[in-house]
Order: C-alpha cells, then sequence, then structure tokens
C-alpha cells in the first residue's frame, strides 16, 4: 500500500512540473516612428475610447457558440486591451488625418471622438470580427453617429493569426473614423 501510494504521489508530480508557457500579444502600430514635433489636430481631439467588459480580459476571446465566448488560457493581451485599443486607434486616426488626435482632456478642439467597442472575437469558423461605434461630439451635444461591422479571415490557424487580424480590423476602423472626419472639417 505504501508503494502504491509512494507511486501515485510521484506520478502526480511529474504531471504536475509540465508547464505551458503563455504568449503574449501587442496591439501597436507597425509603422517605423520617428521623433518629431507633434502637430495637434485644431479640429478634433479623442474623448472616451470604451470596450466591451467581456473582451477588456487578458486572455484573446474566442466565440465557441452562437452567444457563447471563451477567453485563451495561455495567449493574452501584453497590456490591458482598453489602454492599447485606445493608442493603436489615436495613432492610427492621426496618421489618416495627417494631424494628431490629442486626448480632449488636453486639447482645445471643438469636436471631440468618442469611439465604443462592442465585440472584439474570433468566431469558430476561422474569422475575426469587430462591431464598433463612434460619435462625434460639440460642447456636449452629439453631432453625427456611426456603427462599423467588419470581419476577417484569419490567414492561419492559432491566437497569433486572431491577434494579427484583430489588429488589421481596428486599424480598419480607424481608416473609416478618419475618413469620416474629413468630410466634416
Amino acid at each position: 500500500m505504501k508503494i502504491a501510494a509512494l507511486l501515485l504521489t510521484l506520478l502526480m508530480v511529474g504531471c504536475s512540473s509540465t508547464t505551458i508557457d503563455t504568449q503574449f500579444y501587442l496591439l501597436r502600430h507597425h509603422q517605423a516612428v520617428e521623433s518629431r514635433e507633434l502637430k495637434p489636430s485644431p479640429d478634433f481631439s479623442l474623448g472616451s475610447v470604451d470596450i466591451a467588459s467581456y473582451i477588456d480580459q487578458p486572455g484573446l476571446v474566442l466565440e465557441v457558440a452562437p452567444g457563447q465566448v471563451r477567453p485563451a488560457q495561455h495567449h493574452e493581451w501584453a497590456e490591458p486591451l482598453h489602454n492599447s485599443v485606445r493608442i493603436l486607434l489615436q495613432r492610427e486616426i492621426s496618421i489618416q488625418l495627417g494631424a494628431d488626435l490629442f486626448p480632449a482632456a488636453y486639447s482645445a478642439a471643438p469636436t471631440v471622438v468618442e469611439i465604443r467597442v462592442d465585440q472584439l472575437h474570433g468566431t469558430n469558423d476561422g474569422e475575426a470580427m469587430l462591431l464598433a461605434y463612434w460619435w462625434t461630439l460639440q460642447n456636449g451635444e452629439i453631432l453625427s453617429t456611426y456603427q462599423y461591422m467588419e470581419t476577417a479571415t484569419l490567414d492561419q490557424d492559432g491566437y497569433a493569426a486572431l491577434a494579427k487580424a484583430e489588429e488589421e480590423l481596428l486599424s480598419g476602423l480607424a481608416v473609416s473614423i478618419a475618413d469620416t472626419l474629413k468630410t466634416l472639417r
């Protein structure tokens, strides 16, 4: 009996020593960045960027059935998603506008852009999806409202491809927002 207990203990210790490395993904603009003086947009600033709570957590999210999602255990964002989405959108919109979009708290621009990311996850059929809304405000009054819904087919299996596709979808959202802002100048 003692030998069986010892063998069971050794087996449990041996199995428990297997570790799975966590992969971390960073949402960032991948073009070269140079030192320069910033040129604040005279027309637009960035207000809040809200992220749905089910995706604003460490693990990349995969929809496993309609209305049912599962966050990844070992494939995580390198920083809080609400930070990285804001940084990515701010930079991408600025590039598209040709002027730097400053946070509303630090800008005298008359029009504020508010963004809400409602869905950002992988699907069980090999796609990434993004559903977002944005609106423009002046003096606390809504000027215009928009909805953006896009999907992207993953170029290969795996969470790295999902993170890449989600970054591309967010870049597409930034282009759409910037194109809209250009018409409001």
